[in-house]
Formats: C-alpha cells, sequence, structure tokens
C-alpha cells in the first residue's frame, strides 16, 4: 500500500506541537515577569519605606539640633558661672586657709610673740612671716615648738631661718610654711 503523503496533517502536528511548546514558554514567562513585577514592587516599597524613615530621622536631628542652638547661650552661661563659682571657691578657700593659719601660728606660739610681716603667694600657696619675739627666752621658748611634733604634723614643709635682732632687743624669726589644701564645706 502505498503511503499517503499529507503534508497538511504533518504541517498541523508540527504547529500543535510548537504552539504548545510556545504555551509553555508563554506560562514560564508570565510567571517570572510576575515574579520580577512583584520583587521590583517590593523593592520599591522597601526603598519609600526606608526613605521616609530617613526623613523622620533628619527632621528629628534637625529639630534636635535647633533645640541645642536654642539653648546654647543658657549652657555657656551656666559654664561660664560654674567656672566663676569655681574660681570664687578656690578663691575663698585659700583666703580661710590662710587665715586659718595665721590664726594657727599667732596663737601656738603665744601672746609674747608677734606675727608680723605677713606675704602669701596664691599660686604656690606658700606664707612667709615673720615670728617676732621681746627677748632670748621667749625665742627660745619659739625654737622648742618650732621642733615638736605637733606642728611638724600639721605643717610638715615648714621651713625658718633669717634670724634677726632689732636695737631695741627684738629678736624676729623668719617662717615660710607650704599651706595644706583646704577644702570648704558646707555649713548645716
Amino acid at each position: 500500500m502505498p503511503r499517503d503523503i499529507n503534508f497538511v496533517r504533518d504541517r498541523q502536528q508540527k504547529v500543535a506541537q510548537a504552539e504548545l511548546i510556545d504555551q509553555k514558554i508563554l506560562a514560564i514567562t508570565a510567571i517570572a515577569f510576575a515574579a520580577l513585577l512583584f520583587l521590583s514592587l517590593g523593592a520599591a516599597g522597601v526603598h519609600w519605606w526606608f526613605g521616609n524613615q530617613v526623613k523622620t530621622v533628619v527632621a528629628q536631628q534637625k529639630s534636635q539640633e535647633s533645640a541645642i542652638l536654642q539653648q546654647q547661650p543658657v549652657e555657656e552661661s551656666y559654664t561660664v558661672f560654674a567656672h566663676k563659682l569655681r574660681v570664687l571657691r578656690d578663691l575663698f578657700g585659700n583666703r580661710k586657709n590662710k587665715q586659718t593659719s595665721i590664726q594657727f601660728f599667732s596663737e601656738y606660739f603665744g601672746s609674747e610673740v608677734i606675727v608680723s610681716q605677713l606675704s602669701y603667694d596664691s599660686e604656690e600657696e606658700v606664707l612667709t612671716f615673720v615670728l617676732d619675739s621681746k627677748d632670748i627666752f621667749v625665742l627660745n621658748g619659739v625654737f622648742e615648738k618650732l621642733q615638736g611634733a605637733e606642728l611638724r604634723g600639721l605643717y610638715p614643709t615648714l621651713q625658718y631661718g633669717g634670724l634677726t635682732r632689732s636695737q631695741s632687743g627684738r629678736y624676729g624669726l623668719k617662717l615660710t610654711v607650704t599651706l595644706p589644701k583646704y577644702v570648704l564645706q558646707k555649713t548645716s
């Protein structure tokens, strides 16, 4: 039997197969396009959300900066005021320290010894003065007290020298002492 050659049927089968392949390709392409569209929309949404977050943070930062700039004069005046208070505290502490030391030396050596020729170096906190005694016997008592442990405990840097005698018979002894640090305390 002779074979029937039917070109139309062969062609239709090939076209049907090509159509099936094209439909599969179209479905895969549609799925890929939908996935890419979904991903790009998600990326755009995330970008928009982060952009809004950045804008919010920048706006907060600017408002904080403006608040800080508005408070800058107050902070500057507070800093200057605190520095002034610190300086005044140190000055009053040094003054109180000096007065306390002068009073101590005036009382420690007794009423027959006069503290005179005061000199005070506020930077080094060094007090220099002369103990003026009426005679050699009082001066001998001064030397004994200068060697005492009590005085050396309170003023370990105490130095003395430069003994002088006036025409009237009074003796003078120069003392140099570095004052200990004095801390002002609040009174209750």
